[in-house]
């Protein structure tokens, strides 16, 4: 059953308009100067000697953090699907805990723990009686370590959707003749190849696109030169000509993950296949139990402590919440409104995907995550480039900006998350629906929306927190006396504002978490199902 097609039309018209419309903008900046065609500064910036460092520092940030990511994440999807390790359910709930963290509030810390005089360093002094400090994280390896420890449950949680997808025969038949660590060697981990080379891929897209973690650190990447050529220096068309390297190589990439992931699911929304047998640890429960905990203490607890211990007395929260609850407010007020309205553009999209022929099918589903590929900060130059004008103003001086921004960089997610609990939906069952009743929105309504119900929650909770911890789109189209959280929180760890800051940090990550609760629970989500 296909869904009306004026539906149908508006989606892909706003995913044209939010999406795509900015990208052509982008296009048009880069060639054009003076009012005419102008190459020239392509040729320049292209070829000089910082574009060569910018890109150097940039690929190998986001290559160590995705070896990192990767390094996390396929050992504890391993741990938590194919073995009897105690606690699986709980560490299924806590490695996702980072995600509520934005990047950058992962960077405030250990920018504060390994700071030269900072308690890490003072303790590996201490302890191996050192006189200078070990560890500097202002450096690419210090980036690299704070992105990878931030990004890892996305790679977690693609190749825990391989390892579900395995028809449990395969490892049954091979350990009739080996033994289960070289089953998992050489049958589990083969088949989720393709699932963690996508979630490697992803974890390295987000990082050489991420603005605050190497402008804390005080790293000079692509994304961190753009955002000085355009709000410092005011040159718009320099910042769109620097950006055209990174955007080749993150473009190439998005085509690479969509290619992989043809046919498969980036989440799991199933218990996985029934029978699969998960291996005993036995000697290795106390390695895998350390591992484990390592990763969680560092990506979890170590936050939250730090930012308590900074905060201090209960006195501090109530302080700085009300100056701040406007901030919040705004933040939660546009965060869930993106996330509805890309959640009802996602299912239409991903629905019609869905429904149509294959190769239309392929080359659509291509097209929709493109918007990924795009820098927060380039998406928020286009996005002026394209909406400040006199007559769209009465839209460019509102918060509708922010919304917009939001739904044209997290469409592709939820897209994904969509498509991924449509696939498992039988089509007969829509067909033997119109056989009742001639209403499509009926159907829709009573049939495909609560079989779909994973789908649709997940990618809501997908775009709520990533548009709760965005700050490079909103730094450069929030309008003026508008504040988000994230933003306020920006601009106090720069006046230095520690206390503030630590507080009004685990204020942002407590809004997340219960709105995530409310959520889960009005749905009465199945805990132990899908992800």
């Amino acid at each position: 059953m296909h869904q009306p097609r004026w539906a149908v039309a508006a989606a892909w018209a706003a995913f044209a308009i939010a999406a795509l419309l900015p990208l052509g903008q982008l296009a048009w900046d880069a060639v054009r100067g003076g009012g005419g065609w102008d190459l020239t500064a392509l040729r320049e910036l292209l070829l000089t000697e910082s574009q060569w460092r910018l890109l150097a520092n940039s690929l190998l940030v986001a290559g160590g953090a995705s070896a990192l990511a990767v390094a996390i994440g396929v050992p504890f999807a391993l741990v938590m699907e194919r073995t009897d390790l105690p606690g699986r359910r709980l560490l299924g709930v806590l490695y996702l805990v980072p995600l509520l963290i934005p990047p950058h509030l992962h960077a405030i810390v250990w920018s504060r723990l390994l700071a030269d005089t900072g308690p890490g360093n003072r303790f590996f002094q201490a302890a191996l009686g050192l006189k200078a400090a070990p560890l500097d994280v202002f450096s690419l390896p210090g980036v690299v370590f704070v992105l990878g420890l931030a990004y890892f449950p996305f790679v977690t949680l693609l190749a825990k959707a391989g390892l579900r997808a395995i028809d449990p025969s395969l490892e049954e038949s091979a350990l009739l003749r080996r033994g289960p660590t070289r089953v998992i060697a050489g049958i589990s981990i083969p088949l989720t190849a393709p699932h963690i080379l996508a979630g490697a891929i992803l974890v390295f897209v987000f990082a050489i696109i991420d603005f605050g973690v190497p402008d804390i650190l005080r790293v000079r990447v692509y994304a961190v030169e753009i955002f000085i050529q355009f709000s410092a220096l005011y040159d718009k068309r320099a910042a769109v000509v620097l950006s055209l390297p990174l955007l080749i190589v993150t473009l190439a990439l998005v085509g690479v993950q969509a290619w992989l992931m043809r046919g498969r699911a980036y989440v799991s929304l199933a218990q996985g296949a029934a029978g699969t047998r998960r291996f005993p640890l036995g000697k290795a429960r106390s390695a895998a139990l350390l591992f484990c905990g390592v990763v969680v203490t560092l990506a979890v607890l170590v936050p939250v402590a730090t930012f308590a211990v900074v905060a201090g007395p209960a006195g501090t929260y109530a302080r700085v919440l009300g100056p701040a609850l406007p901030s919040l407010g705004t933040s939660l007020a546009l965060a869930v409104a993106a996330a509805g309205i890309t959640t009802l553009l996602a299912f239409v999209i991903a629905h019609s995907l869905v429904r149509s022929r294959a190769g239309v099918r392929t080359a659509l589903h291509d097209l929709t995550q493109v918007p990924f590929a795009v820098p927060p900060i380039l998406l928020g130059i286009a996005l002026i480039g394209v909406w400040n004008r006199p007559a769209t103003g009465w839209l460019y001086d509102t918060v509708a900006m922010v919304v917009l921004g939001y739904v044209a960089h997290f469409l592709p997610f939820a897209i994904r998350a969509v498509y991924a609990g449509l696939q498992q939906l039988n089509p007969r069952v829509e067909e033997a629906a119109w056989l009742a009743t001639p209403n499509r929105l009926r159907i829709v309504w009573r049939i495909t929306l609560p079989l779909v119900r994973n789908g649709l929650v997940a990618g809501f909770l997908i775009v709520f927190i990533l548009a709760m911890g965005e700050l490079g789109v909103t730094l450069l189209v929030v309008p003026p006396g508008v504040e988000t959280l994230p933003v306020r929180i920006y601009n106090l760890m720069h006046y230095g504002a520690e206390e503030a800051v630590a507080a009004l940090s685990l204020i942002l990550l407590g809004a997340q978490l219960g709105v995530c609760l409310l959520v889960l629970a009005a749905v009465r989500w199945d805990w132990g199902g899908g992800e």
